[in-house]
């Protein structure tokens, strides 16, 4: 059996802190679960990843208490889950929770590539709470082999990021500040533009306030405006609704406005603003401490896009799902009519990645 380790990792910057080591033994209560991504029930990762993990937190001087699936498989949220873990070994003084979720994502040149997404929560007795969450690609050889090879080949680095989040949690334990303050999450408002505040009437085109599948008129304009009071209630980044150019109208009776048809990844939508527009919402943004997140459409087109007349040969074109427990019709399948992009070819890949580029503020050639 074969693997090729993950090339990428999506998640959340680790702070640096020196590997600990308790002065006394600690007992720590740990709880596994994957999460099925279609359907079926959630089972535990391969024993070789908690193995992994388990000599990890002993080099940590921890002591592990596996807490039994059952105890949190009830449970759907990391709150609760995390709390009916503690509950299940309420004299524990550490908790990890581990949670997973697996998925197939694509076939390339023969080889298969998958997802392994993990969300990790580690805590002390006395409240101080760290999480980490990361999505790692894995690229497996054999179509026999699915979700728990897939673990099996992120087990290197998950049990990296459980250690680095594990020292963070250790770190006031052992008399060093406490790392509460640096794992805290920041603040993230989701904003859909359309909706959320038209402050520039001119670039509104047709809209209509009484249907809710219509433009309504909102723009990058209006957020500029609403800055101090999105800060105000402590949020540091805004995330924004698709902002590119997109499909002008209704499809089968459904709206448009919410950016997700894209049409042209290259140009922003006008009923939104322009490119001074934007750049000045990143002004005002930097001026606040606060960051921009853009929400880029890469696994499809809109309705009708121009793309699919002009690059035919960059869609899958198999037309609809019609099999929802199937992994690979979910992949390569157009998902309610919207043509499925070809992510795999590399001419497609090339321009999903300049296009995404072009928008970086201080993008490299």
């Amino acid at each position: 059996m074969r693997w090729v380790l993950p090339l990428l990792v999506l998640s959340a910057c680790l702070p640096k802190v020196p590997k600990q080591h308790l002065a006394q033994r600690a007992k720590i209560a740990v709880a596994y679960i994957v999460d099925p991504s279609y359907s079926g029930q959630p089972f535990t990762p391969p024993d070789s990843l908690k193995k992994r993990f388990a000599a990890e937190l002993n080099d940590r001087n921890l002591e592990v208490v596996e807490v039994p699936i059952e105890a949190i498989t009830a449970q759907r949220l990391t709150d609760s889950r995390f709390f009916a873990l503690r509950d299940a070994e309420k004299d524990a003084a550490y908790f990890l929770l581990v949670e997973q979720r697996v998925h197939f994502f694509s076939q390339i040149d023969g080889r298969y590539r998958w997802e392994v997404a993990t969300t990790m929560t580690a805590a002390r007795a006395d409240g101080v709470r760290a999480g980490d969450q990361s999505e790692l690609p894995i690229i497996l050889v054999y179509d026999h082999e699915k979700e728990r090879e897939a673990i099996m080949a992120a087990a290197s680095d998950l049990t990296e990021r459980m250690a680095s989040l594990l020292d963070g949690v250790l770190a006031g334990a052992n008399g060093a500040a406490p790392a509460s303050s640096n794992w805290k999450p920041k603040g993230v408002y989701f904003a859909m533009v359309d909706r959320f505040e038209n402050g520039d009437v001119s670039n509104d085109g047709a809209i209509d306030l009484k249907d809710p599948q219509a433009f309504h008129g909102g723009d990058l304009a209006g957020l500029i405006k609403r800055l101090d009071w999105i800060q105000s209630m402590g949020f540091d980044t805004v995330w924004l609704s698709p902002i590119f150019k997109m499909r002008p109208s209704a499809w089968n009776g459904y709206g448009a406005f919410h950016g997700y048809w894209t049409w042209n990844l290259n140009a922003l939508e006008p009923r939104f603003g322009d490119e001074l527009t934007l750049a000045l919402l990143r002004s005002e943004l930097d001026k606040r401490g606060m960051k921009l997140v853009l929400d880029v459409v890469l696994n499809h087109v809109g309705p009708d896009a121009p793309l699919a007349r002009e690059k035919p040969e960059w869609f899958h074109a198999r037309g609809g799902v019609t099999d929802w427990n199937d992994a690979e019709q979910l992949v390569m399948n157009d998902v309610h009519g919207l043509p499925d992009l070809a992510t795999e070819k590399p001419e497609v890949f090339e321009y999903l990645l300049n296009a995404t580029r072009r928008w970086l503020p201080h993008r490299q050639t």
